[in-house]
């Protein structure tokens, strides 16, 4: 199985390993049956109630072996603490037709049975105390029957059912560690599987970014360094676009600022200065409107920093200024960027579909919940808003209850 659903092999397995011992001890069981059967059946009075028990024993214990295999696990709890019940019952009966001076032979073979059958409480309960209540009911029902049926005394008696309880327990633990293995195998498992799906990952990305810096990034470079590119802004773009894309070769985040709004817009600002662009960035009242009122989330403060990326080289392509203002807000729960310039211009109704503005911008924002709004005119100059709504307030600070509290 993949690791988004998570691995069972392990947990499978150690059921099944726990399934078997449960039908091994309860065949181990029968034997003792049969052995003390048929090699003390003259001591039973009447014959038949001795063969008429072993048929209910026999009957029992291969319905519940029946019914973990189907499962492919132990048997329900249900049905087993049904057979505690079970148990104590066919000591008390076994008891009764043993006469006493036998009573110390195989001709009591329950109890030879009903102790490797308790085993299988520790197999199934998962609880301790619960393994430990229903072992009780057979080990108490063999001292009864022992002392009041059978003549033995009672010191005798006590310390032989103290195996019912002591069986139940370690197999309990046995379980319990098999269990836990198993859960720690599928774990490592999953984890396993998640590590080489990122260092495939990995590969893939070293492998296409060696393509990359081979062949895009060395003729991006090898154009803005040499004149072929006469007019400015179209060289100027080429340059931030070599860096960008060799920052990307390297493994660098492409937005700067680790998620914070801010701190991105600010870094996108130096980047766009080093081609030559002086970008204004205003964004006190983000940053006032943060400390006090809703965190921007991160995927939302990349993907604005991307598009305002994106519409501050817009600017230096097309609009024949190199100057711009970058303004970032936060009111009403929502997020806004905006990016005006003086440059000139043109008409929103004729912008091809796929284009900068339409593509790259808007698939940005509105992958995160938001719109963009577009206002030019030709000679006027370009304004793009960028809006996401829906932002979570943020929880007040410790300091702030108290304050709150005090007043």
């Amino acid at each position: 199985m993949g690791a988004a659903t998570g691995s069972v092999a392990g947990v499978l397995r150690s059921e099944r390993v726990v399934l078997r011992a449960y039908v091994l001890f309860r065949l181990g069981g029968l034997l003792q049956v049969v052995i003390g059967a048929v090699t003390t059946f003259p001591h039973y009075q009447p014959l038949v109630a001795g063969v008429a028990l072993c048929a209910v024993v026999f009957g029992e214990s291969f319905a519940l072996i029946a019914v973990g295999l189907r499962l492919r696990r132990v048997p329900p709890r249900a049905l087993v603490a049904a057979d505690a019940a079970v148990m104590a019952g066919v000591l008390v009966v076994g008891g009764g037709l043993t006469d006493r001076a036998h009573g110390h032979t195989w001709a009591y073979f329950v109890y030879p049975f009903s102790l490797l059958a308790s085993v299988g409480f520790g197999l199934v309960f998962t609880r301790l105390v619960s393994v430990v209540a229903l072992a009780a009911l057979p080990a108490a029902a063999y001292a009864v029957t022992a002392v009041t049926r059978l003549g033995e005394p009672v010191w005798n008696a006590v310390p032989n059912s103290v195996p019912y309880l002591a069986n139940a327990a370690v197999a309990w633990a046995v379980a319990g560690a098999l269990r836990r293995t198993g859960r720690e195998l599928d774990i490592a498992t999953d984890t396993a599987m998640v590590k080489e799906a990122e260092l495939a990952a990995e590969r893939e990305r070293v492998r296409h970014a060696r393509l990359l810096h081979d062949r895009v990034l060395q003729t991006l470079e090898t154009l803005a360094r040499e004149p072929w590119i006469t007019d400015p802004g179209l060289n100027a773009h080429v340059r931030a676009e070599a860096v960008w894309l060799r920052g990307f070769v390297r493994g660098e985040r492409t937005v700067t600022g680790n998620g914070d709004l801010a701190s991105g817009l600010a870094g996108l600002a130096e980047d766009m200065a080093r081609i030559g662009q002086t970008v204004e960035v205003h964004t006190a009242q983000l940053r006032s409107a943060s400390e006090r009122a809703a965190r921007v989330p991160e995927e939302v403060a990349d993907a604005l920093v991307e598009a305002t990326r994106e519409a501050l080289t817009n600017v230096v392509k097309h609009a024949g200024t190199a100057r711009a203002v970058v303004r970032a807000e936060l009111a009403g729960g929502a997020v806004m960027v905006s990016v005006l310039d003086n440059g000139t211009g043109f008409d929103p109704t004729t912008l091809p579909p796929g284009s900068g503005l339409d593509g790259s911008i808007r698939d940005r924002v509105a992958g995160v919940g938001g719109r963009v709004t577009i206002d030019s005119t030709p000679g006027a100059g370009t304004y793009v808003e960028m809006r996401v709504p829906g932002l979570k307030p943020r929880d007040p600070s410790p300091l702030s209850k108290e304050r709150e509290a005090g007043s």
